[in-house]
Parts: structure tokens; C-alpha cells; sequence
């Protein structure tokens, strides 16, 4: 364990390129009013049953709430909380697959490394249990990919002796299998997806920090070695926007870290960005509306910091904090909320159950002129045919290169389906969606591509 007064290393203060700013003003109900014809709302009200009528001013009221003004970018966001980790547990990463959180081995109260997995049901608020880890580990790293989930090293039993074991889970079959180990021996380190491929970066072995940064690509089983962290570190946190990797915090045998670094996964490049305000390790990250936002740590004491990183601007802010402190956390976004389930509210050992969810300022949209377009000049179209019946097809267009995601929420603002999540060259682009099992109703689209956000409502009427 670290000493219990690390030296703070000083923030890297160097720029890198600006991104661009855009948004979408669109005012959702107003949209929705103008494309709802008065036969399609007659359509929709055809089921006379009263149950499917009460459902159906459901979803016109969610559709308000959901239309409400933006909130100001000064709005430092809100804390929710749901039901309790089943087992509390310290050092064990989150994952998402289809809106569920995967809760993975770690750290239990006992002192005893776990292989336990607990799955959070974020849109019904259930916990389950999935077929547990074929080790215990603690410390591992852990992302989706695929429809399916990877573990990567860690450290194995009840020891500090890094692994190399990787573990992939299909939950389709509720079973783990073995696949091909990692280059290099770690714990305490880091996994990101970007466009199908898991980079792994970062960690401790054997009381030396690491820069080491390897890619897995579950396609082929297969590992390759990527460029370097420039500032080694362990007990870091990390996500994705846009298909650049932020790197934050984190922390060797005798130092905490502010730095921030960024991996560009188009030119295989690092950047050394603004460090956080608050230096730390044991913390954890996630990226929601194409912010960073950095949570908790260790070392003095625990922290309940959250801060929030802008790419667009280089700059840091000052976010909700934690209702409680705590360290030895992961971080998910599903939806509009990102959570951070069990870890430990003292430093060193000791655990927690808390489940708890950051709801972050949603972007604010930007006035457009008529007939102007967005600075990064994105563009979502009305899907077609609308209603959709088995089959629609959703077209947008990007100006330049660019990482997106398309999200279906349903009118509770619960993600059903996120049919595209990858990088696409600029151009006009064209998205068959089938809505398979969703039932028939009101959905809304967003399309996301950094600073770029639009959302247009679609209806399910079989």
C-alpha cells in the first residue's frame, strides 16, 4: 500500500487542437406536435384497452419532461440512489451489456479476493447473479465488446502478484472462457473499448508503475502493442470520446497524479492535456455528453472530488461531489446517469454497498439561424418509414471524420438499443434499424458525435 502522505506531482498545462463546438437546438415536444398528424395520434389511440391509454399519456408526459429547457452549463449536476451491491466490495470494475452493470470480483469485506459477479438491472432496479469468474482477482480490468464481456489481468488470489489471465463472458450462455493472455503482467490498471478493440493500459507488476499500453481484438484472439504512456501510474482512470482515450490520475509507490493524457486511436498518438484540479488514485472515470467526468480516490484520506474534463475547451470544472467518499470504485454510463457501485470509504482496506447514480447537466443546445447548420456540420434526418412496423432506416450526415453513436431511448429515458457505435468517415450515412421485440409506442433517436448531439422521436406501431 502507498505511504499515507504521497507527494503531489504538478499538472501538465500544455494545449492540444481544439475540437469543435456544435449542438442541436431542438426542442422535442415541438417536434414531436409537428410530425404527429392528427391520423397518426388516432392510430396510436386505436387500443382502446384502458391500460394501453394510461400507458400512452405516459409516454406524452415523459416526452415533456424530456423536452424541458436545457440546463446550464453552470449546473454542477445530481446524485440519485439505488438498491445496495448485494456483496460489498472494494477494487472490482463495472461493465455495461444491453443496460445491465456487470459488478466483477474485487475485494470482499474479509479481506479476501472475490470471483463473485453481480449484475445490476439499471432499468428495473434488480440485482442478479451471472456465473462467477473461473479465478478470484482483484485490481483486473474489465470492458464490453461485442455483446459480450473481457476480463484482463489483475491481481490473482489473495497475493499482489499480477496476472496475465484474460477471461471473455458471453451472456448468452451465462459462461466465461479462456482466451489468449496478456503480453504483460498487471493489476491496477485500465481497459477502454474503441471501435471493437480493447486498449489495456497503465497498471503496477511486482512494485514498478506502468506506461505499458496493449490492444486486444477479440475478432482474432490476438494482442498488439500500442505507444506508451508517457507518465506511468497505477491505480488510474480512464474512458472514450470520440474515439480518443483519456487517461486521468492515478498514482506510483510515492506519488499522486493531476496528469491528464489522451490517446488519439486514429494516429496512434499521446497528448499531454490539462491536469485535473485535484490529484489522485483509486479513482474511477466515465464519459457521458462528451464530457469526462473523474470520481473519488485516495491518498491523503478519501476523496468525494468529482470533476469534469471538456475536451472542447481543455478545462476542468467542478461537479457535484459524492454524497460519500470512496476509492476503489468503477464507473459506467448507461443512459443519462453514471454510476459507481460498492468501494471503500476509508483508505486502504474497508467496503461499501452503496449504489449510487451521477445525473450530469444534459448539453445545452446552441440557437441556430434558419437554414444554418451546426459548427461541425452533423445532421440527423427523420427516419423512414415512420411509423415503423419491422424495419425503418435512419439517415445522418458528418462533415469530417468522426466517432458516433446512435442510441434508441424509450420515453422513460431508458437506452433499448444502441444499433451503431463506431467511427465513420465523413459522408452522408444510412442506419437499417429493426426494433425486434420493443413494444409499440414513442421512442426518441439521439445521434452523438462529440460536441454534436440531435434527437428526433420515431413510432413502433405494429
Amino acid at each position: 500500500m502507498p505511504p499515507a502522505e504521497p507527494r503531489i506531482i504538478g499538472e501538465n498545462t500544455s494545449k492540444h487542437r481544439p475540437t469543435c463546438l456544435g449542438a442541436q437546438n431542438c426542442l422535442l415536444h415541438a417536434a414531436v406536435v409537428a410530425y404527429l398528424e392528427p391520423t397518426l395520434i388516432a392510430q396510436i389511440l386505436m387500443i382502446r384497452s384502458m391500460n394501453h391509454r394510461m400507458h400512452c399519456a405516459a409516454m406524452m408526459l415523459g416526452l415533456c419532461l424530456l423536452a424541458s429547457p436545457a440546463v446550464a452549463q453552470t449546473d454542477p449536476g445530481r446524485w440519485i440512489t439505488r438498491p445496495a451491491l448485494p456483496t460489498a466490495r472494494q477494487e472490482m470494475p463495472h461493465a455495461v451489456l444491453d443496460g445491465k452493470i456487470y459488478v466483477v470480483g474485487g475485494i470482499t469485506g474479509a479481506r479476501t479476493a472475490s470471483n463473485l459477479v453481480e449484475v445490476y438491472d439499471s432499468a428495473t432496479g434488480v440485482w442478479s447473479t451471472a456465473a462467477p469468474l473461473p479465478a478470484t482477482m482483484h485490481h483486473l480490468a474489465m470492458a464490453a465488446a461485442g455483446g459480450k464481456l473481457y476480463v484482463l489481468g489483475g491481481y490473482a488470489g489473495n497475493s499482489f502478484t499480477p496476472s496475465t489471465l484474460v477471461f471473455e463472458y458471453d451472456p448468452a450462455t451465462d459462461a466465461w472462457t479462456a482466451k489468449t493472455r496478456m503480453p504483460t503482467a498487471r493489476g491496477a490498471h485500465v481497459a477502454v473499448t474503441v471501435d471493437a478493440r480493447i486498449h489495456v493500459i497503465g497498471g503496477a507488476a511486482f512494485g514498478a508503475s506502468l506506461g505499458t499500453h496493449q490492444i486486444y481484438d477479440p475478432a482474432t484472439d490476438a494482442w498488439t502493442t500500442a505507444s506508451p504512456m508517457s507518465t506511468p501510474r497505477e491505480h488510474l482512470a480512464a474512458d472514450a470520446i470520440d474515439g480518443v482515450i483519456y487517461v486521468a490520475g492515478g498514482r506510483t509507490s510515492l506519488n499522486n497524479f493531476r496528469t491528464l493524457e489522451a490517446f488519439d486511436t486514429d494516429t496512434g498518438t499521446w497528448a499531454s492535456l490539462q491536469g485535473m484540479p485535484t490529484a489522485r488514485g483509486g479513482l474511477a472515470a466515465a464519459a457521458l455528453h462528451g464530457k469526462l467526468y473523474v470520481f473519488g480516490g485516495e491518498f491523503p484520506g478519501v476523496f468525494s472530488e468529482n470533476e469534469a474534463y471538456d475536451p472542447a475547451t481543455d478545462q476542468w470544472q467542478p461537479a457535484a461531489p459524492m454524497p460519500a467518499p470512496r476509492h476503489g470504485i468503477g464507473a459506467v454510463a448507461v443512459a443519462d446517469t453514471i454510476f459507481i457501485i460498492g468501494g471503500g470509504p476509508v483508505a486502504g482496506f474497508g467496503v461499501t454497498d452503496v449504489n449510487s447514480g451521477f445525473v450530469p447537466p444534459a448539453p445545452t443546445p446552441t440557437a441556430l439561424d434558419p437554414g444554418e447548420t451546426p459548427p461541425d456540420h452533423a445532421v440527423l434526418y427523420q427516419n423512414h418509414p415512420n411509423p415503423v412496423s419491422t424495419a425503418t432506416t435512419i439517415r445522418f450526415s458528418t462533415a469530417r471524420p468522426a466517432f458516433v453513436t446512435l442510441t434508441i431511448y424509450d420515453l422513460l429515458g431508458r437506452a433499448v438499443a444502441t444499433p451503431l457505435r463506431r467511427r465513420l468517415p465523413p459522408g452522408e450515412h444510412t442506419l437499417p434499424w429493426h426494433p425486434d421485440d420493443l413494444p409499440n409506442g414513442v421512442y426518441l433517436y439521439r445521434l452523438h458525435t462529440g460536441a454534436f448531439t440531435a434527437t428526433k422521436t420515431l413510432v413502433l406501431l405494429r
